[in-house]
């Protein structure tokens, strides 16, 4: 693979508070791990999609804040800040069960300092983040800081990205979200079982969304470079293969944020689609799994507001030519009273031959992996960043 490297990292260009820190810098050229990573311009001339990578089941656990920016300033802080949300979700045979709590960032103002929460915003931020790298702005840095994966680019670079699947962010509006990335915590506890019952992994870790964000200025915009250091997890799952390609395009060009998330979850979760299949969903389990409810508890009187919303959701889908239609089925309890809602997706040729494809192309970089002498032992020695959370 030809890869098409401009703007180099390099010691000389980082920002000044990284500068220090930081001995060594080796791009995708240098590191076979990374290599993988950015292995997708043969399936993008192939399907015409722009490809980006998702780290297994971190991108598809209810992270960000929904529907609404939640910032809040410091005296009027509520009593308890950390957001809970369960964790529930089979993936490839693997029953992932457990807690997340979202902990705000907090960022200085000019009168008063904010909590700000991770919100939609934050996480097309996020997803735009990992185009850049998938593409190969990313690079492996090393020093007093560890070893570390890293994302380089400009402020310009990101707002073109975004602008690719029609998002507008200024730069005013990345660098407060970039902020609340790195400033805001995750705490993750949950199993990992198999369908025998065995617990495969115990997990409990905190980490930030980003482990690092660093900006530097020179004349004009284009010329304000930064660099994003990825938290433990993504790093660990890059080390160890574990994310599968995704259509950048196709899944974030939506208006709505619950179209977003859920055409990428398709993408994500429906691997064996074909004409003879479907996919189906109960639509509180979907809502609480999006984030727009912390547990299948609090449905209160929004039923009928998530019902809408996913009618809207499912338009968009079917404009996308991701499915051809669906079917509604309500359930009742024992008064009558509708209490939830079943969705059956039938998929287009369209979205089954993109799904071919990507599998195709998971089933490559994994035979590559294969191929590669085991490097993970090494990179994190001294304890940088542990490769196994097990606890």
């Amino acid at each position: 693979m030809e890869l098409k490297m401009t703007n180099n990292l390099s010691i000389a260009n980082l920002p000044d508070s990284l500068k220090s820190d930081v001995s060594t810098i080796a791009d995708v050229r240098e590191v076979e791990q990374l290599k993988l990573f950015v292995d997708n311009i043969a399936i993008e001339l192939k399907v015409g999609n722009s490809i980006s990578n998702s780290f297994h089941a971190y991108d598809l656990w209810s992270r960000f804040m929904r529907n609404k920016r939640k910032h809040l300033p410091i005296s009027k802080s509520p009593s308890k800040v950390i957001v809970d949300r369960d964790i529930s979700e089979k993936i490839e045979g693997v029953n992932y069960v457990g807690r997340l709590g979202i902990s705000p960032a907090i960022l200085r103002g000019d009168s008063e300092d904010f909590m700000a929460w991770p919100s939609d915003r934050e996480e097309k931020t996020e997803k735009a983040l990992i185009r850049l790298a998938s593409k190969g702005r990313i690079a492996k840095i090393s020093g007093k800081v560890g070893n570390r994966y890293a994302v380089y680019f400009t402020f310009s670079e990101l707002i073109q990205e975004l602008k690719t699947v029609n998002q507008s962010l200024n730069q005013t509006e990345l660098k407060e979200s970039l902020l609340i990335l790195k400033g805001a915590e995750l705490s993750l506890s949950y199993k990992a079982i198999d369908s025998n019952g065995e617990v495969l992994e115990s997990n409990e870790t905190i980490m930030n969304y980003l482990s690092a964000i660093h900006f530097s200025s020179g004349r004009g915009r284009s010329n304000v470079r930064c660099v994003a250091v990825l938290n433990e997890l993504m790093s660990q799952q890059i080390e160890s293969v574990e994310y599968k390609s995704f259509y950048y395009n196709r899944t974030q060009s939506f208006k709505r944020s619950l179209s977003i998330w859920l055409s990428f979850r398709l993408y994500r979760m429906f691997r064996y689609a074909s004409p003879s299949h479907t996919h189906h969903f109960s639509l509180i389990k979907t809502m609480v799994k999006f984030g727009s409810l912390d547990s299948d508890q609090a449905v209160g009187n929004r039923l009928i507001v998530f019902r809408r919303d996913m009618t809207a959701t499912m338009k968009d889908l079917m404009s996308a030519d991701i499915i051809k239609s669906y079917d509604i089925q309500n359930s009742k309890n024992d008064e009558g009273i509708i209490i939830d809602y079943k969705y059956t997706l039938y998929p287009t040729d369209k979205f089954c031959q993109e799904i071919i494809d990507l599998n195709k192309h998971s089933i490559r970089i994994t035979e590559k992996a294969k191929k590669l002498e085991s490097v993970t032992e090494g990179f994190f020695e001294g304890g940088d960043i542990p490769l196994n959370l097990n606890v």
